[in-house]
């Protein structure tokens, strides 16, 4: 066989060898997520980084953009906007002024890595939370509702239940001290700590499944100022009931000698 053929037919291996290697390397490029796939959830009003990879079997892609996102409203925002780049890592921080929306968001782009033009979107959630309820979580969540309801109303028939004063006689004049009166308030402040989990547990499920976000807001609001008018009630409550068992320690001692004063003392 001629040598120049002989070498003509292993330099076009050669070459043939050389672009399909070519080509695996480039094609090699870690796409995105699919559309559909959710980057995640963020709180309302927070700056987020939008990040992507994007490599090759030998070097960093050249450059990755943002061409779009679009908001929960079907309004586009972002056109072209070129990322930062650290080696394989690029990076777009997007400011919190456009994540008042809530809802899912849906950001487009594209990366070059040699002459390969690989296009890329995923979906991110924006919260009031900052957190996505699933549905485990949404049994959960209603499951302690019901629960709670339970108990506060089982605890209004205990409270029923408990002596609210003294014992007195039908003169009205009192017979003994009952210390079981002082279990009515602790358990009524309890009622008071399950009526602020409600107001919790309703305001995240509002801000989770309503569009509207008037109800879940004032749920919210109603929650926080429960929430913080609590050390007051507490300081009250602790400072009423020591000026109510020191008084009745003092009755106690005056129907030890045997005097029964009226109820009204």
């Amino acid at each position: 066989m001629d040598k120049k053929v002989v070498i003509s037919f292993f330099l076009l291996l050669f070459l043939l060898l050389l672009s399909v290697q070519t080509v695996s390397a480039v094609l090699n490029i870690p796409l995105p997520s699919s559309l559909g796939d959710s980057f995640g959830t963020f709180k309302t009003g927070t700056n987020i980084s939008l990040v992507q990879t994007c490599t090759n079997e030998t070097a960093f892609c050249n450059f990755c953009n943002i061409t779009s996102m679009t908001f929960p409203n079907g309004l586009a925002t972002i056109n072209n906007v070129q990322m930062t780049q650290k080696q394989s890592l690029f990076n777009y921080t997007l400011s919190g002024a456009f994540t008042t929306q809530i809802g899912k968001y849906v950001v487009t782009g594209f990366c070059i890595g040699g002459s390969v033009y690989s296009p890329w979107s995923y979906t991110f959630e924006v919260s009031s939370t900052g957190y996505d309820i699933s549905e485990a979580k949404s049994v959960l969540y209603a499951s302690l509702f019901f629960v709670f309801i339970f108990l506060m109303v089982s605890l209004v028939f205990v409270i029923n239940q408990l002596p609210s004063s003294n014992t007195k006689d039908e003169e009205g004049k009192i017979l003994s001290i009952s210390y079981l009166k002082y279990l009515r308030p602790a358990l009524w402040f309890v009622e008071w700590m399950l009526f602020i989990a409600i107001l919790y547990l309703s305001s995240n499920i509002a801000f989770a499944y309503l569009q509207e976000q008037l109800f879940a807001k004032t749920l919210f609001v109603l929650f926080r100022v429960a929430f913080s008018v609590t050390p007051v009630i507490v300081i009250v409550w602790m400072m009423w009931m020591f000026v109510k068992m020191f008084h009745d320690r003092q009755l106690q001692k005056i129907i030890n000698r045997g005097i029964f004063p009226q109820g009204k003392l």
